[in-house]
């Protein structure tokens, strides 16, 4: 029977990323999606039928070590995989001191990340890959700061709105600029993180930890 999991994370772009990847990794697996911790915990009335949860550690609402605690006390014995950018060990520790059965760095690339789930579901403990190597990463997965810091402010301010999900217009809107400027500026930040579209450039900027403290 395919598996189904409950994918967390409060940035569309993000999250639809990883959906896409998850789903050409492995078509049979049913996903739900969230873009809360109280979405999440929500969630779980409606499905019967869960293997695990992915999520990410840090979120506007609930998350980390509370999260995962959370979700243990409204579905017992559910499996939980985090994925996060954060190269603070303490994280790893909190983590899975708080039920977590799973921590994966957001450098893995969907191959990774899917054999992770899989140890998961399968019931191992500790499955931690923080710093994961890959000889054929995708595109989306490298983007460092420094790359980042090559972005002008009103550049990074685009990326912001970006990866909350507004259109060009509605990016334009919000900066008081023309749709025309945003076009320019999302193509100079393209440029600038070597990738191609929008749900790319969302997943560096998250990796990059530009959107707060890295997850």
């Amino acid at each position: 029977m395919p598996s189904t999991i409950l994918l967390i994370d409060d940035h569309a772009m993000f999250r639809e990323g990883l959906f896409l990847a998850l789903r050409e990794a492995e078509p049979s697996m049913q996903i739900a999606t969230a873009s809360s911790g109280s979405e999440a915990l929500e969630a779980l009335s409606t499905l019967p039928r869960l293997d695990a949860v992915m999520t990410d550690y840090y979120l506007p609402d609930l998350g980390g070590a509370a999260l995962v605690k959370q979700l243990h006390r409204r579905r017992g014995g559910l499996r939980i995989l985090v994925l996060s950018a954060s190269e603070d060990p303490h994280d790893i520790e909190t983590a899975l001191e708080a039920g977590a059965h799973g921590f994966v760095h957001k450098s893995a690339d969907s191959q990774q990340l899917l054999q992770a789930l899989r140890r998961v579901i399968a019931g191992e403990q500790n499955v931690v890959q923080a710093s994961p190597q890959s000889a054929s990463p995708m595109p989306v997965l490298s983007a460092p700061a420094d790359i980042l810091s090559q972005l002008t402010s009103r550049q990074t301010e685009v990326l912001h709105l970006l990866c909350e999900g507004l259109r060009n217009a509605q990016i334009a809107e919000r900066l008081e600029t023309t749709e025309k400027t945003v076009k320019a500026h999302i193509s100079a930040i393209f440029a600038a993180l070597g990738v191609s579209n929008r749900t790319q450039a969302a997943m560096a900027a998250r990796r990059a930890g530009l959107l707060g403290k890295p997850r």
